[in-house]
């Protein structure tokens, strides 16, 4: 990294799993540390040659199968819902109350 050009220092509280995870990959690709991994990862995206999407359009599609099957699940609970046999909560910490009934 060219030490002339200012830098900031990035903390990403993560759980120590993921980072290990995380780190196990980028060593994986030749990477000597996560940061090295981080590095590239955000020059990429910032050159613009790496896209991603957060709004749930990607390629990764269900099968036709498991579309048919969530659509009858879907259906199913909708149909519950509408006969009240679905809870619904107006906060977290009712539905924690909840939880701790059962």
């Amino acid at each position: 990294m060219n030490m002339s050009i200012p830098t900031v220092k990035l903390q990403i509280p993560l759980a120590k799993s993921l980072r290990d995870k995380v780190e196990k990959h980028a060593r994986a690709q030749g990477f000597s540390s996560i940061q090295d991994f981080t590095r590239v990862m955000y020059s990429t995206v910032v050159r613009e040659k790496q896209y991603f999407s957060l709004n749930g359009e990607h390629e990764d599609r269900l099968s036709p199968e498991a579309e048919t099957r969530y659509a009858k699940q879907l259906a199913e609970h909708e149909m519950d819902r509408k006969a009240g046999k679905v809870k619904s909560f107006d906060s977290v910490e009712d539905f924690l109350a909840d939880l701790k009934q059962a």
